[in-house]
């Protein structure tokens, strides 16, 4: 039986050491996904539906209350033409994490919607991929308001 076990740790001990652990984000990747933050900021706040969606990959997800998931561009930008108007859009507090090819950031977001005179505040969660061309798209974005739910 020790004979097994000391033969489980070696492999185990040479498969941990045969995998390339992935790097950490540098600076660069951290100024880029900023920058994807900043441009689905300013998009969104433009009324500029493609670009908005064209922030995701083709496949992303975008999560927001009492909606259903909208999965890919076509879905994304639709929403976006039909939904209520914004106006701003800022994030702060902004946290990156991640690893490798894989990121994540936390952030506080104010906006402001058209007819609407105080701000709508909350938290969301961006998860982010690197493409081919080490540009940053967006997989999935979580939307959680400060609001209280509606007493429907």
């Amino acid at each position: 039986m020790k004979q097994v076990t000391r033969l489980v740790i070696v492999a185990i001990v040479f498969a941990l050491g045969c995998t390339t652990p992935a790097r950490d984000l540098s600076e660069a990747d951290r100024a880029a996904i900023r920058e994807r933050l900043d441009d689905f900021a300013r998009h969104a706040g433009a009324e500029d539906n493609v670009a908005w969606a064209n922030d995701f990959t083709e496949d992303g997800i975008f999560l927001i209350g009492n909606t259903p998931a909208l999965r890919g561009h076509a879905t994304i930008q639709k929403w976006g033409e039909t939904g209520m108007k914004l106006t701003s859009l800022t994030f702060s507090d902004i946290q990156i994490h991640g690893n490798g090819d894989l990121a994540w950031a936390t952030c506080a977001y104010s906006l402001m919607l058209e007819g609407v005179t105080e701000p709508e505040t909350g938290k969301e969660l961006h998860v982010l991929q690197r493409q081919a061309d080490g540009s940053w798209l967006l997989v999935a974005v979580s939307v959680s308001s400060d609001l209280p739910p509606s007493g429907d």
